[in-house]
């Protein structure tokens, strides 16, 4: 009899439709090359094929060694997802013997990883409930009861929490007074880092304001749509279906996280589990002015999973010809890919700002790459103190 990992104690207090059913943090962009390929390793060609089928529920043609195939799925961080899509079909069996140890050993890993997190998240909690300071849980962590039915299906690289402006200053001070170390704080995104002592322990990036200031999401209406929730016994709030959506686009759309496959497939079971209407979610799209970040998303879930865009969705998304052929030069060709912008910040950079939907906007976000990297030497200096006095 199949032995499950406990799914957590996370429900919607407004009625989700309920359904049973730590990688290292990448280096700051480096380098002036418009275009550089990845560092990162990539599975060769064979492999890559082998996931794609794994992916669309066929039986990969090639064996591999069970080492060669946990490398290559735990670079894509989706193969506790892909163990549980094969077990549910009923034909995990089926599967060479390669790929099925290393789905196994996978999905063990990320669910011991994701209840170690969750041990975390109950201790900071703690202290945001002794300063009263409200939060929104954000991105992997708010998935975990409607998206995914059990702990091992979704890896969870940190944990993001979304607080009001008035709020993160204070908050911050009480971190640090409970011993929390510093990773990182940035003006620029509008969010700091920390992590409590110790080792193997998840850090939180608590966010004050909802994606980039080139977008143009209401915050305001962001906390009055958001919806209570419980998270291990935890009380706190999670984003609406249609604004966690269009921030989990927008989101993958300025940071480009490949070679990582977890964002596509939280998109494919959004777009499946959810019940959205198509017309606002367009509506809204265009007001948060995330339509581009929108259609890409779209692109890529065709790509790797055909026919799967809601009837509601497709062919009411497009890109321009303009903007097309300035997409061009950064579109993977490679049967997993999505963009590839390598490590260079001004490629980087540059396939950031044509993904955003208005020239006004580009030119504020030009503007705000060329400023970023001054801010991010004042940041590093003032690692142990406090936090710049631009963040009121």
């Amino acid at each position: 009899m199949r032995t499950r990992a406990a799914a957590p104690a996370i429900r919607d207090v407004r009625g989700y439709n309920h359904r049973v059913g730590p990688t290292p943090r990448p280096s700051p962009p480096t380098g002036d090359a418009l275009r550089v390929p990845s560092d990162s390793s990539q599975p060769d060609a064979g492999t890559t094929l082998a996931i794609l089928a794994l992916l669309r529920g066929q039986v990969p043609r090639d064996e591999v060694s069970p080492d060669t195939a946990y490398a290559s799925l735990m670079q894509i961080e989706c193969g506790g997802y892909l163990r549980d899509l094969w077990k549910q079909a009923g034909r995990f069996d089926s599967l060479p013997r390669g790929w099925a140890v290393a789905l196994e050993r996978i999905y063990r890993k990320t669910a011991v990883d994701t209840l170690s997190a969750l041990a975390d998240f109950r201790a900071i909690s703690r202290l945001f409930d002794h300063e009263r300071v409200p939060f929104i849980l954000l991105k992997g962590s708010a998935y975990l009861s409607d998206l995914y039915d059990e702990l091992g299906q979704r890896p969870l690289t940190d944990i993001d929490l979304l607080v009001r402006p008035a709020d993160a200053i204070r908050m911050y001070n009480r971190l640090k007074e409970a011993g929390y170390s510093t990773l990182q704080w940035d003006d620029d995104y509008r969010r700091f880092e920390v992590i409590a002592p110790g080792t193997g322990r998840c850090s939180f990036e608590v966010h004050w304001r909802l994606g980039l200031p080139e977008r143009g999401i209401d915050q305001d209406e962001v906390w009055k749509r958001s919806c209570a929730a419980v998270l291990e016994e935890v009380p706190c709030r999670r984003l609406a279906r249609e604004d966690a959506l269009l921030f989990h686009v927008a989101h993958h759309a300025d940071h480009f996280f490949e070679p990582s496959l977890k964002w596509v497939v939280d998109l494919r079971l959004m777009l499946r589990r959810w019940i959205l209407d198509p017309d606002s979610l367009l509506a809204q799209a265009g007001g948060w002015r995330v339509r581009t970040a929108l259609c890409l998303a779209v692109l890529y879930l065709e790509k790797l999973f055909p026919g799967e865009t809601p009837a509601g969705l497709r062919g009411r998304l497009s890109l321009g010809r303009l903007r097309r052929w300035l997409l061009d030069p950064f579109l993977d060709p490679e049967p997993l890919g999505m963009m590839r912008v390598g490590n260079g910040r001004l490629a980087r950079y540059s396939a950031a700002c044509i993904l955003l939907d208005r020239p006004v906007d580009a030119l504020q976000g030009l503007t705000r790459a060329l400023r970023r990297p001054f801010l991010r030497r004042f940041g590093q200096s003032r690692r142990d103190g406090a936090p710049p006095p631009l963040w009121h």
